[in-house]
């Protein structure tokens, strides 16, 4: 079963006033999940050190100029990233959220599932692709 947090992030912030425990914190984990996704996307790919070849997205920027027949292509690119690089998600579904006022911004709902030793938590991700190719995510 999947941990609340990464060890990189026990290893950054240790917590030691923390009780132990074995049971999980379904907040934490969907908190740890937000904190990793807003990092691989906004990783472009060929720019990390651990894994220069695949790791993050490709440029969205180049995307977003073929709007909005690219919309299909960002949505498949944002899903298979998360899948490929998030493994505590399972089912997860990209869908494309037409503008209200923001016509340079592109909004996603990331669904999917994260499996506790308790439960199956549904989360959603909120996420907004700007002009920049810049992704921010919301919980």
């Amino acid at each position: 079963m999947p941990r609340e947090r990464t060890l990189l992030e026990r290893l950054n912030d240790p917590r030691p006033g923390e009780p132990l425990t074995t049971a999980q914190n379904t907040a934490m984990l969907v908190e740890s999940v937000l904190q990793h996704l807003t990092k691989v996307l906004n990783t472009r790919r060929g720019h990390s050190l651990t894994q220069p070849e695949d790791y993050g997205m490709m440029d969205l920027t180049e995307l977003i100029r073929g709007f909005p027949e690219s919309i299909k292509e960002v949505q498949q690119a944002i899903r298979t990233t998360v899948e490929k690089y998030e493994p505590r998600l399972h089912h997860v579904y990209v869908e494309y959220v037409e503008p209200d006022e923001d016509l340079l911004t592109l909004r996603f709902k990331i669904t999917a599932q994260i499996v506790t030793e308790r439960e199956r938590a549904p989360v959603l991700f909120e996420t907004m692709v700007g002009p920049s190719g810049q992704v921010q995510l919301k919980g």
